[in-house]
């Protein structure tokens, strides 16, 4: 996750941009406010997601044109801010400001501030924003959401720049199609996977002990048993085929995040994702799936005591008929969470120890994984990324001696 978020507040002049930056850091409201104020920083510290915050003002002045256009090609968010009281501003959302962006070939979140409510009198709200909204947002999809405030009040102004951050940090965009209603398929395919490392017994369900390891991995807490019931509930409200006698379904888990993302709570869904190993494309991260390992020249890399244990462990859950050997069939199984067999396009299963039926023995699936590590170690890594090694995959493998201390040694 980035550890940096740029909100550059763009709208017509006399909307507020400025006096919104000076509430939010005076918590108050500050009359006759410089036209642009400078860039602010705001420390990680004070942050809910510990980052280091810049907020950028801007001017619609032409002299001001190229820095306009340098600050909207620099910004990880754009707030575009229009006064409630001066239809034009609103209207120039989609008329100017969306497309104009566009233009620059700019793609990133943008959140539609609307201010000074505080000019409704005593009810700030309105009930139309939704229908005044949605067809800019089904027009543009970069639109995050729509936040109204007040930053003479001030009301809801710290809500605008929350929004504006967590819209960098965990956007929809990959997740949700808000026009359908429905998960993306990438998103889709990483939460399967993820439910199918979760599921440790391999029975299609995650009971109520795999659903509390997949809580303690992602949130670092279980969830305690009424908590339990009542998202087992939840589910079985909205999707009965979300939960059985045994635990949460595939279809349970898929719906509990289309739950999270449509009320909002898209940090949940994106812990997930990169507790996994996920970034922000919906593909493993490089790192993740090859951490770096340094080798000394003569020296090879092998499986270490963690990651025999690892594949001989793996080897037992997916012999799902005991018979001490994996044929094609649970072999598949056992790589479902990867790319595929990674020795589909060599000799294999002739390569190693099978059974007089062509089925793989333990001993010959942990020398095929020996014989891997040492010509490609690479491989291995990521294997163990895809497969669920659970922690750092480098202590899996282990880096030889230099060949020429045991050549001294007459080995």
């Amino acid at each position: 996750m980035r550890r940096d978020v740029r909100i550059l507040l763009l709208g017509d002049d006399g909307v507020g941009k400025s006096t919104l930056i000076t509430s939010l850091i005076k918590e108050s409201y500050v009359a006759n406010v410089q036209h642009v104020i400078p860039e602010v920083t705001i420390p990680p510290e004070v942050t809910p997601d510990n980052v280091t915050t810049h907020i950028v003002d801007t001017s619609t002045r032409p002299e001001h044109r190229d820095t306009l256009e340098s600050e909207i090609k620099k910004a990880h968010v754009i707030c575009i801010v229009y006064a409630i009281d001066e239809p034009v501003t609103f209207n120039r959302l989609g008329g100017h400001w969306l497309p104009y962006i566009r233009h620059l070939g700019v793609n990133v979140p943008v959140v539609l501030v609307g201010n000074k409510i505080d000019l409704r009198g005593d009810d700030v709200s309105n009930k139309c924003l939704e229908d005044e909204v949605v067809p800019i947002m089904n027009e543009f999809k970069e639109v995050e959401t729509c936040v109204e405030c007040s930053a003479k009040q001030p009301l809801n102004v710290s809500e605008v720049f929350y929004f504006a951050q967590k819209a960098v940090l965990h956007p929809t965009a990959p997740l949700y199609d808000s026009r359908e209603h429905v998960l993306k398929p990438a998103c889709v395919e990483a939460l399967q996977r993820i439910f199918n490392l979760c599921d440790l017994d391999k029975d299609g369900v995650l009971d109520d002990d795999e659903l509390n390891e997949f809580q303690r991995k992602c949130f670092h807490a279980p969830l305690q048993l009424q908590e339990l019931e009542g998202v087992k509930e939840v589910v079985k409200e909205h999707e009965p085929e979300g939960v059985n006698e045994i635990g949460l379904t595939e279809v349970g888990f898929l719906f509990l995040h289309k739950l999270f993302i449509q009320r909002g709570r898209l940090e949940t869904t994106w812990t997930v994702l990169r507790q996994f190993g996920y970034g922000d494309d919906l593909t493993l991260r490089e790192s993740f799936l090859c951490p770096r390992i340094e080798i000394p020249l003569d020296c090879s890399v092998e499986l270490s005591p963690k990651g025999y244990q690892f594949f001989t462990e793996l080897f037992q859950v997916f012999d799902k008929d005991k018979d001490s050997a994996l044929k094609k069939s649970e072999l598949d199984a056992l790589f479902k969470t990867s790319p595929g067999n990674p020795w589909a396009h060599t000799a294999f299963p002739q390569t190693t120890i099978t059974t007089e039926l062509g089925a793989v023995t333990l001993q010959g699936f942990l020398a095929q994984w020996s014989m891997t590590t040492m010509l490609d170690y690479q491989l291995t890594l990521r294997y163990l990324a895809y497969l669920g090694f659970e922690g750092d995959t480098t202590t899996a493998v282990k880096v030889t001696r230099p060949r020429k201390i045991d050549r001294r040694k007459g080995k």
